[in-house]
Formats: C-alpha cells, sequence, structure tokens
C-alpha cells in the first residue's frame, strides 16, 4: 500500500494539527436501508467536513434535483456522515445521486485496469409500494428484484497479516463481479472484515480496520450502486470464536452500528444488532449471533444453564415477529402474505457435520426456534448463513408430531415441514472443500463429483414470477461471475432444476 494510502486512512482519527490536506469522500458512498419516504445513503470523509447529497430520479424528462441537509463530520465518528433523505421521494423509483464534501462534488471511480473507467455509478431505490394498491391499478403489484449475498471478506494489510506463506486474502475483484450482476440488495452474511489483534482491543483499532477495507478500490462500484444491509460473525465483533464475555462487546456494537445503515439495531429492552426488512414480498430477518452466545466448546446445560446462540429474547422477538407479519397479510384482500422469509445467521443452521460452532450444538435453543416456527405454521422459512468458507445448500425435512411442548413433535401430525438453508462463503478469506460428511446436504449441482463449492464465491437469490407461481432462483457464482450450479447442457446462466425454490413448496401444512 502506498503512503499516501496509509496517511488518509488515519486522517480522521488523528488530531488536527496532523491534518494538511483539504478533506475528501474517503469511503462510500452505499446506500442503506430505504423506505417509501427515506433512504440512507452512508458516506466517510477524510477529515472533519459537511457532506451533502444531491439526487434527482433517473431517466425523468424533467430533472429536477433535490437535496439532503448538510451533515457535519467529526473525528468522534471517524468522520461518518449517515445521510438521510426525505424530500420528493416516490416509491419503486430509482434516483442518481452525487456527493458534495464541503460543496466540492466528490465521486468514487473504476479502479485502474477495470474494462470500466472514470467516475463510479451511484444509484438508489425508494422501497417499492406492494401492498394496499388502490383501485384502479393492478391488485397485488409483485416485482421481480435481485438479492446478492456473501460472507467472510478479508482484506490483506501488510505488516498486520498472517506472517508468510500466501496472503490469506485476495481475488478482490470477486466484488467487480457482483456489481456486474446488478443486485438491488447486497447481503453481508457475517465476517466483513477480519479484526486483528491490534484492532479488536480498542474502539478506535475497530475504526480503524473498517475504514481501511472500505477503501477497496475493486469495492467502489458494488457500495455506490446497491443497497446494503449486514449482520455479524466473530471476526467484526471481536476475538475468534468470541461472544457474550466480550468485555468490548459496546465498543463492538458501535462500531458496526457506525459502519452500517441497516433500518434499526436491537431493540432497547434487547440489545443488539439484529433487525428486520422487508422487500417486496421478501421478509428478511437479519439476526445476532454474538451478543448472548455462549462459548460453543462450553457446557452450561450440565449446569441447568441454558446454551445460546441468539439468546432466549432475540429467539422470542423473532418468532412474534414472523407470527405477527403473516397473521396481518393472511386473508387479506389487499394484500398477500411474504412468500419468503429469509432468516440471516452469521453460522450454519441446519448442517449435521458436527461443526462445533453450528447453531445444531446450542440443541436446546435451535430445537425451540425450529418448534415454534412448525408450530406457528410460518411460510416460506430459508436461512442464510456464512461464516465456514465454503457453500451448500441444506434441508431439513421436519414431521410434524402433533405434540406441541415436546421437543421435536411440533405441528400437524404426519405432515412435513420443510426448511432449507442457504450458505455463502466466503468472498476474499481462504477457501476449502468443506465437510465431506454432512446428510442435510442438498446437492443443487448437476456435476455428479460435486455437491458444495470449495472455491471463492458468491450467491444471488432472484424473485420472479407472478403472484401464484412465485419462486426464488439461487445462483452460485465464482470470483469471475461464472455460474457454479449451472444445467448440464444447458445456457451459461441456466441453473439447475434443483435450484428454483417455489414458494407453493415451501407452505406450512394448515390444519
Amino acid at each position: 500500500m502506498r503512503l499516501f494510502h496509509l496517511f488518509i486512512i488515519s486522517a480522521c482519527l488523528l488530531p488536527s494539527r496532523l491534518i494538511f490536506a483539504d478533506a475528501t469522500l474517503l469511503n462510500g458512498p452505499m446506500p442503506g436501508a430505504s423506505s417509501m419516504t427515506e433512504v440512507v445513503i452512508w458516506t466517510q470523509t477524510s477529515e472533519p467536513a459537511s457532506v451533502q447529497i444531491e439526487y434527482w430520479q433517473k431517466n425523468s424528462k424533467v430533472q429536477t434535483v433535490l437535496r439532503s441537509p448538510l451533515y457535519q463530520t467529526s473525528r468522534d465518528q471517524a468522520c461518518v456522515a449517515k445521510v438521510s433523505l426525505t424530500e420528493g421521494l416516490a416509491p419503486g423509483e430509482h434516483y442518481e445521486y452525487a456527493v458534495l464534501v464541503d460543496g466540492e462534488p466528490h465521486a468514487p471511480a473504476f479502479r485502474e485496469g477495470y474494462e470500466l473507467q472514470g467516475p463510479v455509478p451511484m444509484e438508489f431505490q425508494v422501497k417499492p409500494r406492494w401492498r394496499f394498491v388502490p383501485e384502479g391499478e393492478l391488485a397485488h403489484s409483485v416485482f421481480d428484484f435481485r438479492i446478492a449475498a456473501g460472507s467472510c471478506a478479508y482484506i490483506n494489510e501488510k505488516g498486520y497479516d498472517r506472517e508468510g506463506g500466501t496472503p490469506y486474502g485476495g481475488e478482490y475483484h470477486i466484488f467487480e463481479s457482483i456489481f456486474e450482476k446488478d443486485p438491488d440488495l447486497m447481503l453481508w452474511l457475517g465476517d466483513c472484515i477480519y479484526y486483528r489483534e491490534n484492532d479488536f482491543e480498542s474502539e478506535i483499532g475497530m475504526q480503524r480496520r473498517w475504514t481501511h477495507d472500505r477503501q477497496l478500490p475493486e469495492l467502489q462500484p458494488l457500495l455506490a450502486s446497491a443497497h446494503h444491509f449486514a449482520i455479524w460473525d466473530d471476526h467484526d465483533y471481536g476475538p475468534n470464536d468470541i461472544g457474550r464475555s466480550f468485555t468490548l462487546k459496546g465498543a463492538a456494537k458501535d462500531t458496526f452500528d457506525l459502519f452500517w445503515a441497516n433500518p434499526s439495531s436491537g431493540l432497547p429492552e434487547t440489545p443488539g444488532i439484529f433487525t428486520f426488512l422487508n422487500w417486496g414480498d421478501v421478509n428478511i430477518y437479519l439476526l445476532d449471533n454474538r451478543t448472548y452466545l455462549s462459548s460453543a466448546t462450553s457446557h452450561p446445560e450440565r449446569f441447568n444453564k441454558p446454551k445460546a446462540m441468539l439468546g432466549e429474547k432475540q429467539v422470542d422477538w423473532l418468532i412474534n415477529h414472523l407470527v405477527w407479519a403473516q397473521s396481518q397479510m393472511e386473508n387479506d384482500g389487499k394484500s398477500y402474505p411474504a412468500r419468503f422469509n429469509l432468516i440471516c445467521v452469521g453460522n450454519q443452521v441446519l448442517n449435521e457435520s458436527g461443526n462445533p460452532h453450528g447453531y445444531r450444538n446450542f440443541h436446546d435453543e435451535w430445537q425451540y426456534l425450529i418448534d415454534r416456527i412448525v408450530e406457528e405454521g410460518i411460510d416460506g422459512v430459508v436461512f442464510l448463513s456464512g461464516d465456514v468458507h465454503f457453500s451448500e445448500v441444506n434441508r431439513l425435512v421436519y414431521k410434524g408430531g402433533g405434540r406441541p411442548g415436546v421437543p421435536g413433535k411440533a405441528g400437524i401430525k404426519g405432515e412435513d415441514y420443510v426448511f432449507y438453508e442457504l450458505t455463502s462463503s466466503s468472498l476474499t478469506s481462504g477457501s476449502w472443500a468443506g465437510h465431506e460428511n454432512n446428510p442435510a446436504r442438498f446437492d443443487i449441482f448437476d456435476d455428479p463429483k460435486v455437491d458444495r463449492v470449495g472455491q471463492r464465491n458468491f450467491m444471488t437469490l432472484d424473485f420472479k414470477g407472478p403472484l401464484k407461481d412465485r419462486r426464488m432462483e439461487v445462483r452460485y457464482f465464482d470470483s469471475d461471475g461464472n455460474l457454479l450450479n449451472r444445467k448440464r447442457g444447458g445456457r451459461p446462466d441456466e441453473i439447475t432444476e434443483a435450484s428454483i425454490f417455489r414458494a407453493a413448496d415451501l407452505r406450512a401444512p394448515k390444519p
């Protein structure tokens, strides 16, 4: 890394007498939370400065330029500004935007050597309207859209990495490959950065790691053009595998919240980073697997103490929200129930390989969550996870037992409830082939020698089709953007039949 880059990484964290350059846009912009009345754009400046966003409706015949209020960045907040846009937004519309730092326009650029050159196109979308459509318009305005997802993004930094051997991070152009797929949303499924030991010992060290990694040139196009949402795992929370015992978990939460623009972060009565968002007919639950985590190798259950990953309060919040969301929309002539409920967890949920960090290792809490989802009859549950540095699809067929309250016996007796889990890992960190023995693995690949992805990769989820035949198409890509679950003999973009998940097949059995 050049000395200039080293200077601007830490400039906002240094005393003012050491700052000489004019303020610039150091990191971002990055669209985050989007509702029908507000969109948040995340930015970071090189030193304290005013930030303002100008924006205008894309492809409009009359381009009216709108402006956000001025935001002032400060060193105690790592010079971050999360700019709220509220004026003149129209649901479902796309907008182009510009960033002004101290009144001057600033924009990220494509990296040198990439096929596209010049300023990166910057665009956001106001959340589309989908419920309670007025009379005279098409009923149930379902629309197609794409979500990209991945986990485990390690960015090398000389002097702070593992000593000797091949650098742990690599193939950064994977972020450009994701950008080229043109996702509407990007879900970061944990280990979004990797704290080193000099990072997680202080809040300023944590801020420095995020500031460094966000400057990656290959990342800029994706950051500026999709809406980003995130959960954490151990490496973007604190030391390896740590949970609720981390003494700086308050600083970890403050730092995570500072560098993302999720819709919310925990509840007043239940701290954490968990949150919820909706996009069309997809509900997305972003869960916190660290704040309440018992050590994976501990055994509190031997002393009649619960072994927790999510914690009782977070699990009950999730169940209550799932039940509420479904009940609000059933039998409603002006809306429709969410066809898919994506539940994002940093660790794997359904894998049966015996991984001590997987959710199944927290048996009582895991069983309670699964039993409650079955007993409440929640439709369209799909888990998304990362962590393990390989990718796979897992499947659980739960046989209803008709005995709610007895572990493993919830639901309608004799009826099957089917769960799927989509794991996507890793983006740029080291990868491996994964566990050979996993009875839960569901093979979506036509190649008889392949049932999982053992290389750097990412995933896209396409939600398509009319309301009566809604489907989710799952695609895994390598770092160059080549389709990995391609149908044998099919087109380059044609996926296997097993990669298509229909909402009708994910409905819970009903009495």
